[in-house]
């Protein structure tokens, strides 16, 4: 496995897509993303108002880097990386140079590809939880 910084190409891969979840939420709802808390609302609206079907990865997995770009903004030492292994190069949200790492692009487009409840504000909130305590215990063993 490898994991580098983002190149030129991936971060207009990167874009790309938090472009087109834009252009998602902006078409059903009329309010652009301003990659802060209150996108994780529109992202939920989105979600259930069912307005991207559960077979459209493409536009799923563009909430969910939204939902990364949130996270990321919002989180001090957290930032964008490219993790490649096996099944390709996909982003992650990687705390400093650490090994906790997070793959926003798939944190909605599983559940909802699988049917399952989707609450963006708890997923946020426990992946905040979940962080701080993995982080505190890498602390404890330093």
């Amino acid at each position: 496995m490898k994991i580098e910084p983002p190149n030129r190409k991936d971060v207009r891969w990167i874009a790309e897509r938090l472009v087109h979840a834009d252009e998602l939420v902006f078409s059903a709802l009329g309010k652009h993303l301003a990659e802060q808390l209150p996108d994780l609302g529109l992202l939920q609206e989105v979600i259930d108002r069912k307005l991207v079907e559960r077979e459209a990865t493409y536009s799923l997995q563009a909430l969910g880097l939204a939902f990364g770009k949130v996270f990321v903004n919002l989180n001090e030492n957290y930032d964008w990386w490219m993790v490649e292994d096996e099944y390709g190069r996909d982003p992650a949200i990687r705390y400093m140079k650490t090994s906790i790492r997070v793959f926003p692009q798939t944190i909605t487009s599983k559940r909802v590809e699988d049917q399952k409840e989707v609450n963006v504000r708890a997923l946020y909130d426990g992946l905040l939880k979940q962080l701080d305590q993995i982080r505190r215990e890498i602390a404890e063993d330093a």
